[in-house]
């Protein structure tokens, strides 16, 4: 027996997603419409979204998070749309709640806010610093745009997410989008310079400037904060909470570097370090 589809865009950024992607295809195989933009794999990538009949693939050079997240935006055909990672699956919970959120097509309502479950070292985690928390994931294609950097945000009608909040609503915390469980410290360590590297551009380009001094105290007050803030995870919070101190001194350690072993404008710091 053939279940309906759901009419409502799914929107996918992504490059080299071999590892995850039939993982996140299959949870998504319900959707009428499901947008992958492709950032440049070198990969089975391409080749695993043409075996699902619902997956639109699309090449676009990677412009940087922002300029991608936007262009999915335009191949989006449907009412409503849904964002999710690569490395990401939704659970049958949640895909009942958007069938039913679409379905109603409630115009007052533009965004809907969803909890997505974190892992690390095989457990799921719920308190402490990376924990499972609401993220803006679904809504009304027409009326929302993306703005900002790596952290990037919601435009709503052209103004900010926190301008709008009666448009926005949240799903139940237990219903779920559920992030690679079997994310650890090895991937945490390839994955963190690199986005550190984006970070620390994109303040350095916002006139962000940092003292040696404030690179190495950062590391010791983070890893202390966030050590307090996650005593409950036991070892694994000791573990996250140090490349918590990691990742953000790394970035202000690139910053330190930029202003002042680099002679290189804010424009050309754009195009080499945040595409």
């Amino acid at each position: 027996m053939s279940v309906e589809k759901i009419p409502a865009s799914v929107l996918i950024i992504g490059q080299n997603s071999e590892k995850f992607l039939k993982r996140c295809l299959d949870s998504l195989i319900n959707f009428e419409e499901v947008i992958f933009i492709d950032g440049g794999s070198t990969d089975q990538t391409e080749s695993i979204c043409k075996t699902y009949s619902n997956v639109k693939f699309f090449y676009n050079k990677w412009p940087g998070f922002v300029p991608q997240r936007n262009f999915s935006l335009e191949k989006a055909s449907l009412p409503w749309s849904f964002m999710i990672d690569s490395d990401e699956a939704i659970t049958t919970e949640l895909e009942n709640e958007i069938r039913k959120v679409v379905k109603l097509n409630d115009q007052r309502i533009v965004m809907y806010r969803i909890v997505r479950t974190e892992y690390f070292e095989g457990m799921a985690i719920e308190s402490g610093h990376g924990r499972s928390e609401y993220q803006e994931r679904l809504f009304q294609t027409q009326r929302v745009t993306y703005t900002g950097g790596v952290h990037h945000e919601h435009l709503i009608d052209g103004k900010p997410i926190h301008d709008m909040r009666t448009l926005v609503d949240d799903f139940p915390f237990h219903v779920r989008i559920l992030h690679d469980p079997d994310y650890n410290l090895e991937e945490m360590i390839i994955k963190l310079p690199r986005f550190s590297m984006y970070v620390g551009a994109e303040k350095f380009n916002r006139g962000r400037r940092v003292s040696f001094f404030e690179v190495i105290f950062s590391f010791v007050w983070t890893t202390i904060r966030m050590a307090f803030r996650s005593r409950n995870m036991g070892k694994r919070g000791l573990v996250l909470s140090i490349m918590k101190a990691y990742s953000d001194s790394l970035a202000k350690l690139y910053i330190y570097n930029l202003a002042n072993f680099r002679n290189t404008s804010e424009s050309q710091t754009n195009q080499r370090y945040l595409k």
